[in-house]
């Protein structure tokens, strides 16, 4: 099968928040629009298995949006940003509607490269921070 890449970006930036776009509305085309067409592409979902080459990211993402629609919102975002490549590290936060107990922040790396067609994905993996801990209340012991 014979990819065409539609979008051009400009920046790491502009194919992140395309990416986050597409994701909040549940697009798969325009999602995979943000991904490189190589086939050393790779994406690691919370909880999933690693997904290697562009079918196998497709099908993840897939039976991601099959399963929930999820608003996902991320903050705390730490970029390095290089002539050819750039990575970005945020934490996602992630509702879905009618679940009662919010879901784990996510730590996640997103890397993009830049080539003829412009920035694109290459790497997406999300990983379940801990819980955080309030040691304000928790007894002090002392030694």
């Amino acid at each position: 099968m014979e990819v065409q890449r539609k979008t051009f970006f400009a920046s790491a930036q502009e194919a992140e928040t395309a990416f986050y776009d597409a994701r909040n509305r549940g697009d798969i085309e325009g999602m995979m629009a943000v991904w490189a067409d190589e086939d050393d592409i790779v994406c690691i979902l919370a909880g999933c298995q690693r997904a290697s080459g562009y079918e196998a990211v497709r099908e993840a993402w897939r039976r991601s949006f099959a399963a929930a629609h999820a608003d996902v919102r991320i903050g705390n975002a730490l970029v390095i940003q290089g002539a050819l490549q750039a990575i970005h590290s945020v934490q996602e936060t992630v509702t879905v509607a009618g679940e009662r107990q919010p879901r784990p922040l996510l730590a996640v790396t997103n890397v993009y490269a830049r080539g003829p067609l412009g920035w694109h994905m290459v790497l997406h993996h999300a990983s379940p921070l801990p819980a955080a801990h309030d040691v304000g209340d928790a007894p002090k012991i002392l030694h």
